[in-house]
């Protein structure tokens, strides 16, 4: 009896399970019809990436049910669809061998198998393809760094051109002060043979009357001298206009000159142009500013450097500023300069320097070889003597005694 009653206790659990599992795997074939029916709709509206999703879901997710194996294919063969918009090769190679696992007939097996290796080749040919983007992206990278150093190198030689028609039309320049100085050292010493000859009819005509007054007649004596006076105030004023036109700049004995230099930089600015000098100055360089105004390009201020008597000099001082950074130093040669006088006192002189500096003048000095331990001072190197003048008629309301000179 209890044997019995044991018995039937286990055919009502077995029987209560077995309805259970009828009953949920009737739910779960319900909750899979309704996945693969909206799928189904999605699909006919060529919405197949929320299709394929739909799918997936019953795949994953309801393994036991009848559209497990549709389901999975469906998954797959949406996610490669040619009209899907969001194509995920990768998602749709993992659900493709998922199906291969599944029991296929031989037709479904090498479909699906055909279409494994298409999704793989795929596959491939994309990770090549984003290996050739990424090598033209880098070669891209390389012609655009190429193609900023070009255009750096560009600007660059722009830069070394502009600076060597700068620095070609300072040559002319310097040619043409040089052919001037030339020019007036030859009206100069063809000038004073012409005052001699002047002077020797003076001479004879105040030696003919002593020596013949009975011959000659009274009136041509007087005549010869009349002459010899309107003559003489004529080579009197003409010796003390030469005299006044070369009084500034005559050689004075055993002076020598120091017409180069060095151009190592030109600023738009004032300010800049003196802070270079400065820097120069510090470190032990002679150094003055000139200013001059270029047609079309306005004002600029040109830091000079030194004080040489050939250019072999100042080329050699040239080459050895551009090892210290100043690369587009080049030689040359401003002609005039202002000249404050000559010093033998050391403290005197510095006190005068830092004094002409504090006003903003371009104050250095040069060796007198006329007299011995005596030391120029000058303000200045100019391309032009009217622009000399106009430093000197300032000079000159600062209570000082200047004068254009040479350098």
């Amino acid at each position: 009896m209890k044997i019995r009653n044991i018995i039937i206790i286990i055919l009502c659990f077995f029987m209560t399970s077995c309805l259970s599992t009828i009953r949920g795997s009737e739910e779960s074939e319900l909750k899979a019809r309704d996945f693969m029916d909206r799928a189904a709709a999605l699909e006919k509206t060529e919405a197949y990436h929320q299709a394929a999703q739909e799918y997936a879901m019953v795949a994953e997710y309801y393994p036991s049910t009848s559209y497990h194996k549709l389901a999975v294919w469906k998954a797959a063969s949406l996610n490669i669809h040619p009209a899907n918009p969001e194509i995920n090769y990768a998602v749709a190679l993992n659900w493709l061998k998922a199906y291969l696992k599944l029991p296929l007939s031989p037709a479904e097996k090498e479909t699906a198998t055909f279409y494994v290796s298409m999704v793989e080749r795929v596959n491939n040919l994309q990770a090549e393809l984003s290996s050739v983007v990424e090598e033209k992206n880098r070669l891209l990278e390389i012609t655009q760094k190429q193609s900023s150093d070009i255009e750096s190198d560009t600007k660059r030689r722009e830069e070394l051109e502009a600076d060597l028609a700068h620095a070609w039309d300072e040559l002319k320049k310097m040619k043409a002060v040089d052919v001037r100085m030339h020019r007036s050292g030859v009206e100069k010493s063809v000038g004073q043979p012409s005052q001699s000859v002047q002077k020797a009819p003076k001479t004879k005509s105040v030696g003919q009357p002593s020596q013949s007054v009975q011959k000659a007649p009274k009136t041509k004596s007087v005549g010869q001298l009349s002459q010899s006076v309107q003559k003489a105030p004529e080579t009197k004023s003409d010796k003390r206009k030469t005299t006044s036109q070369s009084r500034q700049y005559a050689p004075v004995k055993n002076q020598e000159f120091y017409p180069y230099m060095i151009q190592v930089g030109s600023y738009k600015s004032k300010e800049d142009s003196i802070r270079e000098a400065m820097i120069l100055r510090d470190k032990g360089d002679s150094v003055c500013v000139s200013h001059a105004r270029i047609a079309g390009k306005g004002d600029w201020y040109r830091v000079l450097v030194g004080f040489y008597r050939t250019p072999e000099e100042a080329q050699k001082a040239a080459l050895e500023l551009k090892n210290r950074e100043y690369h587009h130093a080049f030689v040359v040669r401003p002609p005039f300069t202002v000249e404050l006088g000559s010093f033998s006192d050391d403290e005197k002189l510095k006190k005068l320097k830092t004094y002409l500096i504090s006003k903003e003048y371009s104050a250095y000095s040069l060796p007198n070889r006329a007299t011995k331990n005596r030391i120029r001072l000058l303000v200045g190197a100019f391309w032009t003597e009217k622009k000399a003048e106009t430093i000197a008629k300032d000079l000159q309301k600062e209570g000082f005694k200047p004068k254009v000179v040479r350098r």
